[in-house]
């Protein structure tokens, strides 16, 4: 699968593993029809594999509010997490996994709060700078007010 598929319509093979995990959305009558679950997870996945700012969606997709918030209730209920687990089993079945050579990234996380920073770098010149000792000007500048 690439880039251009996810760009053009949900794939049906991500959305069989999607539709069980994610909750109905109800509409109660007023206002507006909300957008389908596909229509968001069609849109929230384009952001995640474009890295584009929700701000920047393409104008095919539903309201980037929508879509920020259906992820974040999304993320908040596991879903991803799940989906996840899913393709994990799936893929361990086709081709097996080689759990010796999994490394975990974490370098996208922030550091915990309160860490000690580092202190900076103290100067290795032999000898800084003398303080400028030029006079200053008696008279004054014909520029300044």
């Amino acid at each position: 699968m690439e880039l251009k598929d996810l760009a053009r319509e949900l794939p049906d093979e991500i959305w069989t593993v999607f539709e069980p995990l994610l909750p109905p959305v109800v509409w109660v009558g007023n206002g507006r029809r909300p957008c389908t679950n596909r229509e968001c997870l069609h849109g929230i996945l384009y952001v995640l594999v474009t890295g584009i700012p929700w701000e920047m969606m393409p104008k095919g997709f539903p309201s980037y509010k929508t879509c920020l918030n259906r992820f974040k209730q999304w993320l908040a209920l596991g879903v991803f997490q799940e989906a996840w687990r899913i393709l994990a089993q799936r893929y361990e079945c086709l081709q097996g996994i080689n759990w010796d050579q999994i490394c975990l990234d974490g370098s996208k996380r922030p550091s915990k709060k309160g860490v000690n920073r580092r202190d900076p770098a103290p100067s290795i010149a032999a000898n800084p700078a003398p303080i400028s000792t030029w006079p200053r000007m008696a008279a004054a500048c014909p520029w300044e007010p």
